[in-house]
C-alpha cells in the first residue's frame, strides 16, 4: 500500500519524465486514484468532465470546479473550519470571508463583518420588529409622541404637551 500520508511532492516536481513514464514521488499518490477510478467503472473523460481544478505553486486554487448536475442537483462540500479568498493582484494575504464556529452551542459559518461593502446595507433591506442602538444621528425625526419605556414621561407633539414623572 503506498503512502498517502506523507505531504505531496512540490508542484515544481514533474509528474511525468521526458519518456513519459510516471514520477515514483508523485505515482505513490496518482496509483491509488487510478486504482478508485477503474474499480468504478470511470473512465478519466468522465473524471475530466465532473471535476477540474488548478492549483498555482503556493497551492492555492486559480481554476474553477465545474460539478456534474447531470441529476438537477449537485453539491460542493469543504472541509474546513476558514474558507480564504485571495485578491488575484495581492496574493500575499488573503482575506478570510467565512468561519465555522458556534452559536449557542449549534455550529454555523460566520461571515466577516468587514466584507460588507460600502453603501450595500439599506433600510430597504430592513425588516425587524425592533431596532436599539446606543447612539443616533439622525436627523429631523417627525413623531406624535416621544415617551420613555415605562411611559412616565412623554413629549407629545399633537398637544404640546411636556410630563415628567418620576
Amino acid at each position: 500500500m503506498a503512502d498517502t500520508t506523507s505531504p505531496l511532492p512540490s508542484i515544481q516536481e514533474p509528474v511525468v519524465d521526458r519518456f513519459r513514464r510516471w514520477n515514483p514521488l508523485w505515482y505513490k499518490f496518482i496509483k491509488p486514484l487510478l486504482e478508485t477510478v477503474r474499480s468504478n467503472g470511470v473512465s478519466i473523460e468522465q473524471l475530466e468532465n465532473s471535476y477540474t481544478i488548478s492549483v498555482n505553486q503556493n497551492g492555492r486554487v486559480i481554476g474553477s470546479i465545474k460539478l456534474d448536475g447531470t441529476g438537477g442537483t449537485s453539491t460542493f462540500a469543504v472541509l474546513a473550519d476558514k474558507f480564504v479568498v485571495i485578491n488575484p493582484s495581492n496574493n500575499a494575504d488573503g482575506i478570510t470571508a467565512f468561519v465555522v464556529g458556534n452559536v449557542n452551542g449549534t455550529p454555523t459559518v460566520g461571515i466577516n463583518g468587514n466584507l460588507i461593502v460600502d453603501d450595500t446595507i439599506l433600510a430597504r433591506h430592513l425588516d425587524v420588529a425592533s431596532l436599539s442602538s446606543i447612539t443616533a444621528n439622525i436627523g429631523t425625526v417627525t413623531t406624535g409622541r416621544l415617551q420613555n419605556a415605562a411611559n412616565t414621561s412623554w413629549l407629545d407633539l399633537n398637544t404640546n404637551e411636556l410630563v415628567f414623572t418620576a
